[in-house]
């Protein structure tokens, strides 16, 4: 049995990577990202922890690279101290959005990995089921916004399979791993989903992706951690991201229960 560290382990992610880690026979102690890591002690560490996406105020002001990049380099140095294995968890992109703030972020906690020679496996997945469960409640009264064409496409991943794969990236010998669902869908596909789940007729509402880059922009003098992460979702409105398709649940499937 092997104790397991899971960063952001009171997460959604986080949470579920400590309960496939418990089925499988594991010790998983779950820490939040402020907590003290000078003290974490174990065989393995995850790291699910970073600046929430969640597209409101009250979610956290700082940008991505202002909390993601000090957590990953606390995980590692944690790591190193204990000879522990690390997994951090990413984000899958395609190489036209390496130089936003979000993906920039992600990406400098994983170059950190290499660098300072921290053992262990970075698992990049594409968007989460999760995210576009959130627009449910929008869709519900009839309309949902989006940037871009919608032809753009992605596959992307349910938690549950995530959670399993990431544990397996914890108790394997992988260095790197690219994970997405089992669909290809276009975003306009995406949001077709979300509307038959919502059971109701859904006007989708499209605006120009530089419009959308114009106002990330805007909305990072006010606001940095949303204005990135809309200059982000711009990018993914221009370039296909689609990964491995190694989850197995669908989409309608998760969207029904």
């Amino acid at each position: 049995m092997s104790e397991v560290i899971v960063i952001g382990g009171r997460g959604t992610l986080g949470a579920l990577v400590c309960r496939e880690l418990a089925a499988r026979g594991h010790r998983a102690t779950a820490i939040g990202r402020g907590d003290d890591l000078d003290a974490a002690r174990g065989d393995l560490m995850v790291n699910c922890a970073g600046a929430s996406i969640a597209m409101g105020f009250g979610h956290g002001w700082r940008g991505y690279r202002a909390v993601d990049v000090p957590i990953g380099l606390r995980a590692i140095a944690a790591a190193r101290r204990c000879d522990a294995r690390l997994v951090y968890v990413g984000a899958h992109h395609p190489p036209a959005l390496r130089g936003c703030a979000y993906i920039d972020a992600h990406e400098r906690v994983a170059a950190a990995m290499a660098e300072l020679g921290a053992a262990g496996c970075v698992v990049r997945a594409t968007g989460f089921f999760a995210a576009f469960a959130a627009l449910l409640p929008i869709a519900r009264r009839g309309w949902l916004a989006d940037a871009g064409s919608g032809r753009t496409r992605t596959n992307p991943i349910c938690e549950r399979d995530l959670a399993r794969l990431v544990a397996d990236a914890a108790l394997g010998d992988a260095r790197e791993l690219s994970c997405g669902g089992p669909e290809i869908l276009t975003r306009g596909e995406l949001f077709a989903l979300v509307a038959a789940a919502a059971a109701r007729r859904v006007r989708t509402v499209r605006a120009p992706v530089w419009l959308a880059r114009i106002g990330g922009a805007l909305l990072r003098l006010a606001h940095p951690r949303i204005g990135q992460f809309v200059q982000f979702a711009a990018g993914l409105a221009r370039h296909d991201s689609v990964a491995p398709a190694l989850g197995t649940t669908r989409l309608a499937d998760y969207l029904a229960t």
